[in-house]
């Protein structure tokens, strides 16, 4: 491997002095995070009308869209990453820790205005905020929860590790983190940030991907037929998620209701133990899984194979005030959406209405939630197609995009352009 500093592919540019620079700085390219964060050229488009703007990542797998990244310098590891790969995703992971200093030198080179971190990944804000640069953390994902939380005894310990790391991020005084629901910026709070530096920012959603459409197709290569009452889910599959529970239930309604399928669509990380899990319970008759999807486009076609659409999380600290992207993308298609009860979720979904929620850690009420929507369907479409309305409502990626462009232009003192950051 060449040095990253003398690596004829990897762009480290010097930059003039005329406008404050912001640095984006993320583990994924800017091709999967506008994905996973559909707002990303808005928000680009938007600092670019007063600062120049450098996106930090590993190297995208695949080819460079010279449309996402026009007028946007980038700083790229020496390395990319696979996000369907979950052997190359965390081998990355590990070398995006190795290469750390490095990219930290770069940063000090850049001097820039101010930080976007998007990688909340342990330890990376705070080593981040060691440059005492004004900077944004995105809280997203937990991921001492993620990797320890499968025990009890797991769990306490991921609490303890993210109140540490926390208070260290409050201890930095130029930082501010951005959470997508109230919920969430509780538990931030409660985790040893300052209310003041915490700031609720709506999730964005991609409405050009995810929508109706027929599924009729989608249905038939599954085996479907119009006997069957079709729930899908999808996503990355990890057992903290609360896959372990939700097929431990659906071996119990197997046996209630023989017609219902259950749709698993998406894979990575846990799909080998997820399969497992399926043969193990002796399930499998009754559950079907796409595995990893080449595209959302693919995912969205699926989700409409379903009759109804459900998202998921355990009943847990990190998952409190979580808004999944399985939540906007499914409303998003007009489908009748069950999601867990929790607070953040419920933020969203006012049940009955617009989607609809169960009880968390309670299979009675998942059950009888599911047994509503099969025996309603009129009522059930009618809030799926209100649940699409929500959502529009609630994950608009403009507002989220001027949203964040107006803090930045708070800390920094500069006028706000381009956009209602009231919205």
């Amino acid at each position: 491997m060449t040095s990253p500093a003398t690596d004829p592919s990897a762009e480290a540019p010097t930059r003039g002095q005329s406008r404050p620079l912001v640095v984006y700085f993320h583990r994924y390219p800017p091709e999967t995070e506008t994905v996973q964060y559909p707002a990303l050229r808005r928000m680009l488009d938007n600092l670019l009308t007063r600062y120049d703007v450098i996106y930090f990542s590993m190297r995208t797998p695949g080819k460079v869209d010279s449309t996402l990244r026009q007028g946007v310098r980038t700083i790229q590891f020496p390395f990319s990453v696979d996000q369907r790969n979950a052997i190359d995703k965390w081998a990355k992971t590990i070398l995006y820790y190795l290469f750390l200093p490095w990219a930290m030198r770069q940063l000090r080179r850049e001097a820039p205005a101010f930080i976007i971190c998007k990688e909340t990944l342990p330890f990376v804000p705070c080593v981040v905020g060691r440059l005492g640069v004004p900077m944004l953390i995105a809280t997203s994902d937990w991921w001492w929860s993620i990797l320890l939380g499968g025990t009890t005894w797991g769990r306490k310990v991921a609490g303890r590790l993210e109140r540490s790391e926390v208070t260290r991020w409050n201890k930095m005084t130029k930082a501010w983190v951005v959470s997508t629901t109230q919920a969430e910026a509780r538990v931030v709070v409660r985790k040893g940030m300052s209310p003041e530096r915490v700031r609720v920012i709506n999730a964005p959603s991609a409405p050009s991907v995810f929508g109706p459409a027929a599924g009729d197709v989608e249905r038939t290569k599954c085996g479907f037929t119009s006997q069957h009452w079709v729930v899908a889910i999808h996503g990355i599959i990890r057992p903290g998620k609360g896959y372990g529970q939700l097929l431990e239930w659906w071996r119990q309604l197997n046996v209630i209701h023989p017609p219902w399928r259950l749709l698993i669509i998406g894979g990575a990380g846990g799909e080998s133990w997820c399969r497992q899990q399926i043969a193990d319970l002796g399930i499998g008759g009754s559950v079907v899984m796409t595995g990893w999807l080449p595209t959302k486009q693919d995912v969205n076609g699926y989700l409409n194979a379903g009759d109804c659409l459900l998202v998921i999380r355990r009943n847990s600290e990190d998952n409190e005030g979580i808004i999944p992207s399985a939540l906007f993308n499914s409303m998003a298609t007009g489908k009748p959406t069950v999601a867990t009860g929790l607070p953040g979720m419920a933020e969203i979904i006012h049940h009955g209405v617009d989607g609809y929620l169960f009880e968390p850690d309670s299979f009675e009420s998942f059950r009888q939630v599911l047994e509503f929507v099969s025996k309603h369907p009129q009522e059930a479409t009618i809030a799926g197609q209100a649940g699409r309305e929500r959502a529009k409502q609630c994950f608009d990626p403009e507002v989220a995009a001027a949203k964040h462009c107006a803090l930045i232009d708070e800390v920094l003192g500069t006028d706000h352009v381009g956009g209602d950051a009231n919205g």
